[in-house]
């Protein structure tokens, strides 16, 4: 992915970010529908767009309307010229009284005079605002009709003037924080197993803010790191991969549940600080059978995409944490019609690390940064396939 649309994707979360859910849901309906190819032309116009009507918007550097300066001429020099001594005029009572009179009727007619000159001037000005407004709300209108026209094309849809509009509005506040899913009743496939007796704790991956806590990744390590993070954010719809892990994992807990295993969430809720060594110490508590984190993560590159599996290389399932691993993600990718990166184990996740005491996995539902893999992961029938797969992975771990 290139630098150009690095910065393109970035000015697109930041509009999505400032849009009601339902304009933002119905936005990313109609990029979902499109090819990849054409989804990032239609993103382009939108940023493009919105640029356009903030460089409209922008108030333009008043005009000096007052002229040029006069300079003053230098005072010619004084010359020195003999004056000759009048005698004085004796001025009369009379002749005072006059004078005044006429000072005041001159001094009159000169303020009528500049009433009359600030009346017109304003009523000029008035009518070039007006001019001038006109012509500016032509102009912006004008721009809409253009992006309206190019977005429909790309599409194929019919697409309103209103609806772009509101796309293309400018970031001015934070965005509300978006309220914890309700869970709903998952109705089970015809070939659901029979999970009695298994206890499963579910880790939805990330929280809705940062934690200030640090935390050791290790025992056995010296290195430090942030407790929880918010998490990777979707590059169409803006969707928190803390808000995603939530939904599938309230899915999941409800579709095992009905299998007949004890199912625990380490969170119900966005608003919480947690941090990855709690949420590995609550698997640890229940005596887990299977501890499974689920994730969405992103990548630096756009085009990456597929199911990615992670455990622990430390601990009592050291030697067959990979093949179960590998069951694990082979079976979600098939579901969602991915591909399969295949399982890593590693010592670089917290969360796995203080848990390599019980049968441990996090698994990579897909990728945020790919908008395939978003809109995939973002489809509720998606996410029920998903309880599925998990569910026929934790009878095969059953019965091993």
């Amino acid at each position: 992915m290139s630098q150009d649309y690095k910065d393109v994707e970035l000015k697109f979360k930041m509009i999505l970010k400032s849009l009601p859910e339902d304009k933002r849901k119905e936005l990313f309906e109609k990029l979902k529908s499109m090819e990849p190819s054409q989804r990032e032309d239609m993103i382009r116009k939108i940023v493009a767009a919105n640029e356009k009507k903030q460089e409209v918007q922008r108030p333009k550097k008043p005009v000096n309307t007052q002229g040029k300066k006069v300079q003053k001429k230098p005072d010619a020099q004084p010359q020195t010229k003999q004056v000759k001594t009048k005698k004085p005029v004796e001025i009369t009572e009379r002749d005072f009284s006059k004078n005044k009179t006429e000072t005041k009727t001159k001094s009159n007619k000169e303020l009528i005079i500049v009433i009359a000159i600030l009346v017109v001037f304003c009523a000029v000005c008035l009518g070039i605002k007006v001019l001038f407004d006109d012509k500016m709300d032509a102009f912006v209108e004008k721009a809409q009709e253009t992006v309206v026209s190019s977005v429909s094309e790309s599409s194929n849809e019919v697409v309103t003037t209103s609806e772009i509009a509101t796309t293309t509005t400018t970031v001015t506040e934070e965005t509300t924080p978006t309220p914890s899913p309700t869970p709903t009743m998952i109705p089970l496939a015809a070939d659901s197993p029979d999970l009695t007796g298994l206890v499963i704790v579910i880790d939805p991956g990330h929280q809705e803010q940062r934690s200030d806590r640090t935390e050791k990744v290790a025992d056995w390590l010296s290195d430090e790191k942030c407790g929880a993070t918010s998490g990777a954010v979707g590059v169409t719809s803006g969707v928190p991969e803390y808000e995603l892990t939530l939904r599938i994992s309230l899915k999941l807990k409800n579709y095992l549940e009905q299998c007949g295993a004890t199912v625990i969430l380490t969170r119900e809720t966005n608003d919480v600080d947690l941090t990855n060594q709690e949420r590995a110490q609550i698997a640890v508590d229940n005596s887990a059978d299977i501890f499974i984190r689920i994730h969405a993560d992103a990548a630096n590159d756009s085009k990456s995409s597929g199911v990615k599996v992670f455990v622990p290389d430390s601990g009592n399932y050291k030697s067959s944490a990979v093949g179960k691993g590998d069951i694990l993600g082979q079976t979600v990718a098939d579901s969602l019609g991915l591909e399969f990166l295949g399982t890593k184990a590693t010592d670089v996740y917290t969360g796995l690390n203080y848990a390599n005491s019980v049968a441990s996995f996090q698994i990579s539902l897909g990728l945020l940064s790919n908008s395939n893999d978003e809109a995939v992961l973002l489809d509720e029938n998606n996410q029920v396939k998903i309880c599925e797969a998990v569910s026929q992975f934790a009878l095969e771990f059953k019965e091993s």
